[in-house]
């Protein structure tokens, strides 16, 4: 197995992608028949099964706490390249000139005020349009008795599809960004936020003779952004 991607950094200074790595089997490096990479005692290659994510078996620390937790990180980062695949196949390149967090948050916010209007326009629909109307219409200019043959039917307003389509839109959205780690991003990009915004307000308190450097103080301000933050998600205003 081979695979090439894009390195880079998000805004809240952690990086994305992986380096260019090769390998087949279990393990980054495992050979093709997923077996240990090991030698044993005698100098002959051990015929171990690898641990998963690993090249190497259990007797040969393939169990070891740091051997499985740089396992998990190479199957997370995997699992974020591939749903940062996902999404550029479906709702185009994210790029690297902006942090793509932001750009898949920013994407998601469109999509959801687009949710909100045309869950508007079926509201305003009346109820019977919603599920019985016009099927065809036929001109009979030209025949002997003339007008405009209409014909009904029980059908789903374009109102009804184009919301149904859209949120069905917008969940996958949310599930796909879910999957390359933006609430974990977000949060840790909101703590930076709080931390500017900390050293901002203790700089203007300095200014006026106010100290505010108590160790409780930068613990108090992170607790009140959290808060503000949920009050804001629960109105369904953007969170940031």
């Amino acid at each position: 197995m081979s695979s090439n991607a894009r390195m880079g950094s998000y805004s809240d200074g952690r990086a994305y992608g992986v380096a260019q790595s090769t390998g087949v089997g279990n393990g980054p490096q495992a050979d093709a028949d997923g077996r240990c990479t090991a030698s044993t005692r005698s100098g002959k290659r051990c015929r171990g099964m690898a641990v998963t994510g690993t090249t190497v078996c259990r007797m040969h620390g393939g169990s070891a706490p740091q051997v499985q937790a740089a396992a998990e990180r190479r199957a997370e980062v995997a699992e974020q390249l591939a749903a940062r695949a996902d999404w550029e196949a479906t709702y185009g390149e994210l790029g690297d000139a902006e942090d793509p967090g932001l750009i898949m948050q920013r994407e998601i916010q469109w999509t959801a005020a687009h949710v909100k209007w045309l869950r508007d326009r079926v509201q305003e629909t009346e109820a019977e349009a919603l599920v019985w109307g016009v099927e065809s219409e036929a001109d009979k200019g030209a025949t002997e008795f003339p007008g405009i043959d209409t014909t009904y039917s029980a059908r789903i307003h374009g109102w009804v599809r184009l919301y149904g389509q859209e949120r069905d839109r917008l969940f996958k959205m949310i599930e796909t960004a879910a999957r390359i780690g933006l609430d974990e991003r977000l949060v840790r990009l909101q703590e930076i936020q709080t931390t500017i915004m900390f050293e901002i307000v203790n700089r203007a308190l300095e200014t006026f003779g106010v100290e505010a450097r108590k160790p409780e103080a930068s613990t108090v301000m992170a607790s009140v952004v959290r808060e503000v933050m949920a009050e804001r998600q629960a109105r369904g205003l953007p969170a940031a």
